[in-house]
């Protein structure tokens, strides 16, 4: 194994109303990260519902060591997720991105329009979710997640929401060192 990756995670520090449905889950252990990003659809309480337990799911894979390291393995358990989101009476829909950082490497999926980027020390960001569709949500039944990967990490890993991108706006940041 090569030298260990040194991960700092930061958000934005600016106040604002449209947060309270958004949720973000980060798990560590010795070799691997494992990044779990909702962005409810909406502002109400289902918004917050869908979200919740879709960083939740994430986590559960987490605790239960179900970490695929195959793109279309973690967009299978995004649709899983779609169906357990689904059948929450008081879940509405959210936007979902993972993704699993491990011996340098990024692999994950996304629904919805949460978007990842690297961003190299040299050279152009590669938008690793180039290929997001923002419908249908995880809570429709028909989420169709798109894998992306593996991708070396050698820069920062950025997530932000596709509506908010701004470049005066510090987006959430992982810092590989």
């Amino acid at each position: 194994m090569g030298p260990r990756m040194k991960l700092e995670i930061s958000t934005p520090q600016r106040p604002t109303d449209d947060t309270s449905h958004d949720r973000l889950s980060v798990l560590r252990d010795a070799h691997r990260t494992l990044i779990g990003l909702a962005d409810g659809a909406g502002s109400g309480a289902g918004a917050q519902a869908a979200a919740a337990l879709a960083v939740n799911e994430l986590a559960r894979c987490f605790r239960n060591g179900m970490l695929p390291d195959d793109p279309r393995d973690w967009a299978m358990v995004l649709e899983g997720i779609d169906h357990i989101v689904l059948n929450d009476p008081a879940a509405g829909e959210t936007n979902a991105l993972v993704m699993l950082v491990q011996q340098g490497v990024v692999v994950g999926a996304s629904v919805g329009d949460s978007l990842a980027y690297i961003v190299p020390v040299v050279g152009d960001a590669q938008l690793l979710t180039a290929r997001h569709r923002k419908e249908p949500r995880i809570g429709t039944g028909t989420a169709s997640p798109i894998g992306f990967g593996p991708v070396q990490l050698d820069g920062r890993l950025i997530t932000r929401r596709a509506a908010r991108v701004d470049s005066r706006e510090v987006p959430s940041v992982i810092e590989a060192a």
